[in-house]
């Protein structure tokens, strides 16, 4: 034997099972040790894991978590776009935003974002022409809807107010829908500008003093971080909350509508399995919902002093009694 094959005999080369490590990076508001994380997450490896995609053997996952601090994302992007991983996971308008800024050639892939052609993330959804791509959760085009839920529920409403932040994207797209739907419903629209805590105390002393008929809160921080506050808040004043997180209707506010969680989990995953496979974002369609789940908290109606009318109670999804 020649010396090389000697050698490949003394020292053989890695066997086709220890594969390249593909790293995945994901940013998000909560790490998935928090309960409320830890389900969608676990979802999410599963789905990998069914299309060869193992932790510890051939991929590898970079957690950074905003804790409710949205400032936080931009110093986690850069750290995650440092790591150079193959793939990047955001959940929600503002990690996407944050990401975004800081890379136009690692792919991303997108969850909780409402309008991803508006907010300027994608060209198309079935286009997307660039870096980004992901599942649309489409929350602004459910605003409307409940809306209409709060004129059944309570008929003589005339006030509306609700909660959003100029930072973020999602929340920009939802007050332009919310306007357009109110004046359709003749409601009056109030907005509450908040991105801090001390924001949020003054429109919830302004609301004291005069309470609207209903109040939209959107699942980012710092309402996310105070749903069971504002849920007591505002049955101590008497007034709707209206919600497009479940998990939020869960911790008293009255309903929620939004795609369920779990399908929109597996989706992304099918499209970072796709990426890790050798697709492009830019060729990869961005999904929209097929469902829309609606949760009503009958706990909550009862504390208003509220019935819930039949028609809905029966479209509902999940009744918390």
């Amino acid at each position: 034997m020649g010396l090389l094959a000697v050698s490949l005999i003394a020292f053989p080369l890695s066997s086709a099972a220890e594969e390249a490590i593909a790293r995945v990076a994901i940013l998000r508001e909560f790490p998935p040790t928090k309960p409320q994380v830890a389900a969608s997450w676990q979802i999410f490896v599963e789905e990998l894991q069914k299309h060869g995609w193992t932790e510890g053997r051939n991929v590898v996952f970079d957690h950074r978590a905003a804790g409710g601090h949205t400032e936080r994302y931009g110093e986690l992007a850069t750290e995650l776009v440092a790591l150079a991983p193959r793939v990047i996971l955001t959940i929600g308008s503002a990690a996407t935003e944050a990401v975004r800024q800081r890379t136009q050639t690692i792919p991303i892939v997108m969850i909780g974002v409402g309008d991803p052609v508006n907010t300027g993330f994608v060209a198309s959804l079935a286009r997307p022409g660039g870096n980004i791509t992901g599942v649309s959760d489409q929350l602004p085009d459910t605003l409307g809807k409940l809306l209409q839920f709060a004129k059944e529920i309570r008929p003589k409403a005339s006030r509306v107010a609700f909660f959003w932040r100029p930072d973020n994207p999602a929340t920009r797209i939802g007050k332009r829908n919310i306007e357009a739907a109110a004046s359709k419903l003749d409601l009056t629209v109030e907005a509450n500008s908040v991105t801090t805590d001390a924001e949020l105390d003054t429109a919830l002393s302004a609301m004291a003093l005069a309470p609207p008929d209903a109040v939209v809160v959107p699942p980012i921080p710092p309402m996310s971080l105070r749903t069971r506050e504002i849920a007591q808040f505002a049955v101590e004043h008497r007034f709707l909350t209206l919600a497009n997180n479940p998990a939020m209707v869960r911790a008293g506010l009255l309903i929620s509508l939004s795609p369920p969680s779990a399908d929109t989990t597996r989706r992304a995953a099918a499209i970072v399995v796709k990426i890790l496979d050798g697709a492009k974002p830019a060729d990869i369609p961005v999904e929209q919902p097929t469902k829309f789940e609606l949760v009503i908290n009958l706990k909550t109606a009862e504390a208003l002093g509220l019935t819930v009318p039949p028609s809905i109670l029966a479209r509902a999804d999940e009744v918390i009694e």
